[in-house]
């Protein structure tokens, strides 16, 4: 007699790629049911559903899973190296995606482009960082790296790094960021403090700090758009 669950699940990877395709629209699908499928590609003939929903529940949510090391993830029960090695490659792919995209010459549209581009710049990063974006002189897109890396929750770059980097690329208006590893993007004193160092420093240069953006999260604040610190960039 045949197996009431195989039953089931007998077409059920077949059905679930004929709706991904489609409705064409991974965003709106719910994060157990992406990683479902993500784990179709390396966990075959296998109900991969109660795998998803068990990487969920060990490590809290999807952030947490793809922030997971290899190690941890292959032991959840149900998962392989394979599967593990798969996650494990989304972050780097993401992070090579937007470097890709954003090359040399492009130019922001507003803001908000900015932001997003920053939010996946820090990605996954557990500690904070500091990244220095370049623009030329009618504010295209020369280059941008993270030239700092602290502790959870701080991150020191001297003056002295940033100005190696802004001039090596002969940024004319420039774009620091950092992270917050807290569910808050508000500058810190200390973020306000150096801020203004910088602008300061830039300024003799003849190299104009166009914005400070704090990261945290899929969140971002810009100093520059913040009433109480637009004056600094002035």
């Amino acid at each position: 007699m045949p197996d009431k669950k195989e039953n089931l699940h007998k077409g059920h990877r077949q059905r679930m790629r004929d709706e991904a395709m489609r409705q064409n629209n991974f965003d709106a699908m719910a994060d157990h049911r992406l990683l479902e499928l993500l784990l179709f590609g390396a966990i075959p003939r296998k109900d991969t559903n109660p795998i998803a929903h068990e990487l969920l529940r060990e490590f809290g949510s999807i952030s947490g899973v793809l922030d997971a090391e290899v190690h941890d993830l292959a032991a959840v029960n149900g998962m392989t190296q394979n599967a593990a090695i798969l996650i494990k490659t989304i972050l780097p792919l993401a992070r090579r995606y937007q470097k890709n995209k954003f090359k040399e010459g492009y130019k922001f549209k507003n803001i908000d482009e900015v932001g997003d581009f920053l939010i996946e710049k820090h990605l996954g990063n557990k500690n904070e960082t500091f990244a220095i974006t370049c623009l030329d002189a009618v504010g295209k897109f020369i280059a941008c790296d993270i030239i700092g890396e602290g502790f959870a929750d701080s991150v020191d770059v001297t003056f002295r790094e940033v100005a190696a980097y802004v001039l090596k690329h002969n940024a004319q208006w420039v774009i620091i960021s950092h992270n917050h590893n807290v569910a808050n993007a508000l500058p810190s004193n200390s973020d306000i403090k150096m801020t203004i160092e910088l602008q300061k420093s830039l300024a003799q240069l003849d190299i104009k700090l166009l914005d400070h953006i704090i990261v945290s999260g899929n969140d971002y604040i810009s100093m520059r758009q913040s009433a109480e610190f637009a004056s600094i960039f002035k």
